[in-house]
């Protein structure tokens, strides 16, 4: 069977290339074959950038850190956190945010407003 491969930038397909190659290097081709329809099969969470909105919440595997969606071009994919902090991933990297993750970066966004308010505050209070 034609080895089959998918991009190194996925996970779950690079443990799925180790299995494989351990079955082959121990002559199990039962094995060998399971992991490569496995793999023929494996779906991204993005197959295009089009399947990403402005404004979604999505998970950064990269970062490990929950974000949303600003922007996108080519590949990249813009995201922001409640904290101001804005970076780029490929698309490939993300995931749609689960709902949890949804209601904590609500509850940041919520958390930071609140520490800006203070902040001004106290500005108030020193001028």
């Amino acid at each position: 069977m034609p080895l089959i491969d998918q991009s190194a930038d996925c996970d779950v397909c690079t443990a799925l290339s180790r299995q494989r190659d351990a079955a082959r290097r121990a002559g199990c081709s039962v094995t060998l074959q399971s992991r490569n329809a496995e793999i023929a099969n494996h779906r991204q969470f993005f197959l295009t950038i089009e399947e990403i909105a402005v404004g979604a919440v999505v998970y950064d595997r990269d970062a490990d850190m929950v974000g949303m969606v600003r922007g996108t071009g080519g590949v990249m994919v813009q995201l922001e956190h409640p904290t101001q902090l804005t970076w780029e991933v490929p698309y490939t990297r993300l995931r749609p945010g689960t709902e949890w993750e949804v209601k904590q970066l609500r509850a940041l966004a919520k958390l930071q407003r609140d520490r800006d308010r203070d902040r001004e505050r106290e500005r108030g209070r020193c001028s």
